[in-house]
């Protein structure tokens, strides 16, 4: 672990906090007690202004004839030369017995340290004698303003390492003023001049979540030993491009890591069955025929036999601690029986997963320390170990990987697949509870409704030229209420719930029939105007199919009709009236497979057949008396016209 210290302007110890983090976090895994964290540095005095940062930690694995250095820079940043400063290495004077102690000491536990290295910082200054008879003295002193990088060696006679013998040994560095001591750095080493136990190791590497983070873990965890599984979906945003699926041992996840035990409780396996067929569409070809894993927290016997029955090849337990007293290493697969059916459960070692993803571009001592919990993991396993480098892991550079491909290639580390594992056959037999406290799952009525509407989805999408520009969206909000990190977080599931159905029931009346008032229909034939409303972002080709609930008006057709996204399009259905009545007539729109895709419009008719005939014959009869009345008005005009002439030609 790396620290800076100084006075006045306070270096920030982003590192030791988070070595301390992971030491603390290891401790209570583990069930011991210790320190809350690990020690703070001791503060050099208010006129001193001194700050230390460890650059390179001594080599992780050493043998013999090694050399055991750090590289320390350090700067004045006070305004007071400081005098006769050293850093200075040690180590623990016996190996660690266990994983517990390694934690313990990083957590702050004392420890029998050796002194084993020193270098002085500054330069060699002659100090004038007080009085003529004092002697003039000579001391190394570091100017204020300074700064300067030094590399503090072992003594070789002064390592505590034991011949023909392997262990693990604390490492510090300290900073010593003639008043002060401040620890900088703390970490591990691992003496090998004995074979240390070989450790099978599997690592886990999940690919989930956010497009970026998939894409990081996808990409960092492309090293020799480690498993990737990924959710499809997360994949079709990389592209196949992000790594070779061929050169890698690849499992596939559920499209959104839904809730297994939620929905093996609700006794539902079509969510699953949906999730399951999403990821692999998604991650076509790359994805093509992989088994899948599953991800549990805590898992029971409903959970072992909804799995197996879609055909898990295993399920991943983070939570469940096997059996034992503190500092006892997790098996990595058990035989897990439930339902009739058997299916291997995977448990990762909490404390090494913890060392092993470690970002060493955070701290010197990652690889360090990393080495050091494989060999006393190793010291402790009865079988193989996996490591999982967990939900949040998101490895920015290659400085996020360096720990644990450290640990991979150490030479006591043999790697195993995941797949591999999962194909055990000498498994211990585990058989959890029959059903887990229900009180975290996402209840059996909201499955149900998220169940129906995936359903009603599937059906509005067979409205578009590309379905999945319907189910994209839309079965991503199915799934997003179901995620496995919101299990246990009711008011974060339940604003996810409200968010999910809203959207979704905007999708699903997004397209539909607009009501409208009645209808008067006065013909024998005739067309009836519906009016489609698509609201969707796409183009959507439907079936308006009209019901009349009399025999008094007949459908002729149902027309199918292509209606522009954001648009509104007035279709005409043909009818027939028999006779005249009033009717109820009923209009759905159904996909072209005949689904029904939006809800029933109810509108009234008024069919006025006999009017029809009524009203042409009326009309005939009209348009002759008004062609007879033209010509007698005709024939009065032109007799008018011919008396009105002869009278005037009387007079002339």
């Amino acid at each position: 672990m790396t620290a800076r210290t100084m006075r006045g302007t306070r270096a920030r110890p982003a590192t030791r906090r988070t070595l301390a983090a992971v030491a603390t976090l290891a401790l209570a895994m583990l069930g011991t007690s210790a320190a809350a964290g690990a020690p703070g540095p001791t503060e050099v005095p208010d006129e001193l202004g001194l700050e230390a940062e460890v650059l390179a930690a001594p080599a992780a694995l050493l043998e013999d004839g090694d050399d055991v250095s750090a590289t320390v820079a350090v700067e004045n940043l006070g305004t007071t030369d400081v005098d006769d400063a050293l850093v200075v290495l040690r180590l623990t004077r016996q190996p660690f017995a266990d994983r517990a102690a390694l934690a313990q000491f990083l957590a702050g536990e004392p420890a029998a340290m050796k002194d084993v290295g020193r270098q002085e910082l500054g330069l060699e200054v002659t100090l004038e004698p007080a009085t003529d008879e004092t002697e003039a003295e000579t001391v190394t002193r570091f100017h204020a303003g300074s700064s300067t990088t030094v590399e503090v060696d072992a003594n070789p006679e002064r390592l505590p390492f034991e011949t023909d013998a392997w262990g693990v040994h604390g490492v510090q560095v300290e900073l010593r003023t003639e008043t002060d001591t401040s620890v900088v750095f703390t970490g591990a080493v691992t003496w090998s001049d004995a074979e240390v136990p070989e450790l099978e190791l599997a690592t886990l590497a999940t690919a989930s979540g956010l497009s970026t983070r998939a894409r990081a873990v996808a990409s960092a965890s492309n090293i020799d030993g480690v498993t990737l599984a990924v959710d499809g979906t997360a994949l079709s945003v990389l592209g196949t491009s992000t790594f070779d699926a061929k050169a890698r041992d690849i499992l596939t996840l559920p499209a959104q890591d839904p809730d297994l035990v939620s929905l093996a409780h609700a006794e539902d396996s079509a969510l699953l069955e949906y999730s399951l067929e999403r990821s692999a569409e998604a991650g076509s070809g790359a994805l093509a025929g992989l088994p899948w894993l599953g991800i549990v927290g805590t898992v029971d016997r409903d959970t072992i036999a909804l799995a197996a029955a879609q055909g898990a090849r295993a399920l991943l337990v983070t939570e469940d601690a096997v059996d034992g007293q503190a500092g006892d290493v997790t098996p990595a697969a058990r035989l897990g029986r439930g339902g009739g059916s058997r299916l291997p459960l995977l448990s990762p070692d909490s404390f090494l997963s913890g060392y092993a993803v470690a970002d060493a571009s955070l701290s010197p001592g990652a690889v360090g320390l990393s080495v050091a919990a494989g060999a006393l993991t190793a010291a402790g396993a009865d079988g193989p170990v996996l490591v999982w480098t967990g939900d949040t892991w998101t490895p920015g550079d290659a400085g996020a990987t360096e720990a644990l491909t450290a640990l991979l290639s150490a030479p006591f580390v043999a790697p195993v697949s995941v797949t591999a594992l999962a194909r055990e056959e000498d498994l211990a037999t585990y058989r959890p509870e029959q059903t887990l406290d229900a009180g975290d799952d996402l209840g059996a009525p909201a499955i149900a409704g998220l169940r129906t509407r995936l359903a009603d989805l599937i059906e509005l999408s067979a409205v578009a030229e590309d379905p999945d520009a319907i189910m994209g969206p839309g079965g991503q909000a199915v799934l997003s209420p179901l995620t496995r990190s919101l299990r246990g977080d009711e008011v974060a599931r339940d604003l996810r719930l409200t968010e999910a159905t809203t959207s979704i029931d905007e999708t699903l009346d997004a397209l539909h029939v607009a009501a409208g008032s009645d209808i008067n229909f006065i013909a024998d034939k005739g067309a009836l105007p519906v009016t489609v409303v698509n609201d969707l972002d796409v183009e959507a080709t439907v079936v308006v199919d009209m019901t009349s609930f009399s025999p008094n008006l007949q459908i002729r057709d149902a027309p199918t009709v292509t209606v522009p996204p954001r648009s509104t399009t007035t279709v005409p259905v043909e009818v027939s009236a028999v006779s005249t009545a009033n009717v109820r007539a009923r209009t759905v729109l159904r996909n072209v497979e005949g689904a029904a895709i939006a809800a029933p419009v109810t509108m009234s008719v008024r069919v006025r057949a006999d009017w029809g005939t009524a009203v042409t014959a009326v009309f005939t009869v009209g348009l002759i008396a008004m062609l007879v009345l033209g010509v007698i008005r005709t024939i009065r005009r032109g007799r008018k016209d011919t008396r009105t002439a002869q009278t005037g030609d009387g007079e002339a």
